[in-house]
């Protein structure tokens, strides 16, 4: 992968700079350990300075400046990081080539634990899991015929249930307080609690959307023309026609990168009613997840083919 220079990031963002945006000298970055093997996936923090992810060897943990391979569920041959809280409990999705298999499984006290089926369904898809543990995720038999909604209660996992909701809706994320982001198949965003389903209202003339996440009651979603921030149902603003965003926190830092005229981006930081901020960059990269501690973890090209693993700290 071609590297860009510091000298043409630092034109580049130069070039952005405007009444919106401001410098990156809040910031420092420090890089995270490379673990070896290839296809290395970082998806997911406690919100405390540990981060998790999947390569083609196994499931990653970092701790500081350690990385462990905790590898794969027993009878599987990949495995994929969904989602982290503040337990470190990790969610994942597992596949076993040879019976076709995809079930899903929480990483905790060094061990795989497996989800259990709702009942009828052979499969499963895992999306999200709260800091209480609870968890939302689709199941199915053959895909060709669909899926259903499913939720995974904390407080009993081995008795997963269907959601009631209505139909075309599948879950993406769960908020802390249990409320359900789901998407409509070729529609908007919805939330979903307590039996009821309210649809995130749309500016005027926009008809899709396409939810990315849900944390404290503010969402994030994709729509034809930019991409939104919803603090209410009804009530929502746009981001920065410059950045693209990939993930936000509870208290509204949201995190992506800077688009350019060329090929590189800028990886940023942006809170809703303060100016977007670049982060410290030798090369072209973007932010990639961000923590309830401030954290930024993303990524920046290299010289080889792979990304280098970063991470942001103010000050």
């Amino acid at each position: 992968m071609k590297r860009t220079s510091m000298v043409l990031a630092a034109t580049v963002a130069a070039g952005l700079m405007s009444a919106g945006t401001a410098s990156a000298s809040g910031w420092t970055m420090s890089y995270l350990r490379p673990p070896g093997g290839d296809a290395i996936r970082v998806v997911a923090t406690d919100g405390a300075g540990s981060y998790a992810g999947h390569s083609d060897r196994g499931l990653l943990t970092w701790s500081g400046w350690m990385v462990r391979n905790h590898g794969f569920p027993a009878g599987y041959d990949t495995v994929e990081a969904v989602d982290e809280n503040t337990s470190k409990a990790i969610l994942t999705n597992g596949y076993a080539i040879s019976t076709r298999t995809k079930r899903s499984f929480v990483h905790q006290n060094g061990g795989f634990q497996l989800l259990e089926n709702v009942p009828g369904y052979a499969q499963t898809v895992v999306t999200g899991m709260n800091n209480g543990g609870d968890i939302v995720g689709d199941v199915f038999n053959d895909p060709r015929y669909g899926s259903r909604a499913a939720f995974w209660p904390a407080g009993d996992r081995a008795h997963p249930v269907l959601l009631d909701s209505p139909p075309l809706l599948s879950p993406v994320d769960i908020d802390h307080d249990g409320t359900i982001l789901m998407q409509e198949q070729g529609g908007g965003a919805w939330l979903w609690k307590d039996g009821v389903a309210r649809q995130l209202a749309l500016p005027e003339g926009v008809r899709e959307a396409r939810a990315i996440a849900i944390r404290d009651g503010k969402v994030l979603a994709d729509l034809q023309g930019g991409q939104r921030l919803w603090t209410a149902p009804d009530t929502s603003i746009p981001v920065p026609e410059t950045m693209t965003v990939t993930a936000l926190n509870g208290s509204g830092l949201l995190t992506g990168c800077l688009r350019t005229m060329g090929t590189a981006t800028i990886p940023a930081a942006w809170t809703p009613g303060g100016p977007v901020e670049t982060l410290p960059a030798p090369s072209s990269g973007c932010g990639a997840i961000v923590g309830d501690n401030g954290e930024i973890m993303g990524t920046l090209q290299d010289d080889d083919y792979f990304d280098k693993l970063v991470v942001w700290r103010r000050g």
